[in-house]
């Protein structure tokens, strides 16, 4: 009962706390860090130290000793000190969405964001940063990985790139930017939370098909072509494939199309079409993959469309409510991902 009242009231300050943000740090693309959107609070080790510098007052003050009270005031000066320190450590930073479009990862695997750091050369506090460290309000990192730090951001732009865990396939919304540090000396952190608007896409995990599964692909194959593997038969159709013409180099076409022998004799960028890639294309349908599980059919339909990709063969998708007749190129994967993952 307690547990689920401590639940609660964590949800509705978390509730109240990102209500307060949206006003104080709305959205916005650039941001440059100041007192109205940059928090710093002491940090265990600082309470600690401000704990001893009391308990060395009192006893400067009990024992009217000069000696200790001049040591309690200089631990005090220094305190004071460092605060200011850390707060101009991340004062004057301006920091910028370089992510044009949706980011794009797999699920189960990070999707990385991209921000530019820059000091502003004109600013007073414009100096060398130290032990930045950049996450996401909703970064759950993968074993073995870790948030982003700079040690040392000299006066020179640089770009990071933040990652975030996709943990299911669909749209991903990795909420506010945070931006933290404790130098120096740990005795506070001094952090920000910016909100870039960001989103991103998170295609299934891809699922290796290890046997064969004729039923995988339309009925357009032939008979003979089924006793084969749906990866490794599509890959020999490709190679008994017989030429029937160039024409010009569309943007995102496969590069295993590419006539290498014409461009280098000056012929211009020309793609091979084959006869038999004109009369046939592979359907793949959701219904036809070996499982009644809906994310392992996303799954393996997946995998097929990246090794089809790779394999310069066409190919469509039949998710029933939605079809994307056959095609190639990077822009054909990527509207065939994109239905994958946002498939209900």
């Amino acid at each position: 009962m307690s547990y689920s009242v401590i639940e609660a009231a964590r949800t509705l300050i978390q509730s109240r706390f990102n209500t307060w943000l949206k006003k104080r740090i709305p959205a916005a693309k650039q941001h440059t860090l100041s007192n109205k959107n940059i928090f710093i609070f002491p940090t265990r080790f600082g309470f600690s130290y401000l704990f001893f510098v009391f308990v060395l007052f009192l006893l400067a003050t009990n024992y009217q000793n000069n000696i200790i009270m001049l040591l309690s005031y200089l631990l005090a000066s220094i305190f004071i000190s460092v605060m200011m320190t850390s707060f101009f450590n991340l004062s004057g930073l301006k920091v910028n969405s370089v992510t044009s479009k949706a980011s794009e990862g797999f699920a189960q695997q990070l999707v990385y964001f991209s921000v530019k750091i820059s000091s502003s050369s004109n600013h007073v506090n414009a100096m060398s940063r130290h032990s930045l460290t950049f996450t996401f309000d909703s970064f759950e990192p993968l074993i073995g990985t870790t948030p982003i730090c700079i040690p040392l951001l000299e006066n020179k732009d640089i770009q990071v790139d933040v990652p975030c865990l996709a943990k299911t396939r669909g749209r991903l919304f990795p909420g506010r930017l945070k931006i933290s540090s404790e130098y120096c000396f740990g005795l506070f952190k001094t952090w920000t939370h910016l909100d870039f608007d960001f989103q991103g896409i998170a295609f299934p995990k891809p699922k290796e098909i290890n046997s064969s599964h004729p039923s995988l692909l339309s009925a357009q194959e032939n008979d003979e072509s089924k006793k084969e593997s749906v990866i490794n038969n599509s890959l020999a159709e490709k190679g008994s494939d017989e030429f029937y013409e160039f024409k010009n180099y569309v943007q995102g076409e496969a590069v295993s199309r590419i006539a290498w022998k014409q461009l280098a004799k000056g012929q211009g960028k020309l793609t091979k079409h084959y006869q038999k890639s004109q009369q046939q294309a592979c359907w793949l349908t959701l219904d036809n993959m070996p499982t009644n599980i809906i994310e392992l059919k996303l799954e393996m339909m997946c995998f097929l469309v990246l090794e089809y990709d790779k394999s310069g063969i066409e190919y469509g998708v039949d998710l029933g409510v939605k079809k994307i007749f056959p095609a190639q190129g990077r822009q054909h994967q990527h509207e065939c991902l994109s239905a994958l993952a946002l498939h209900h």
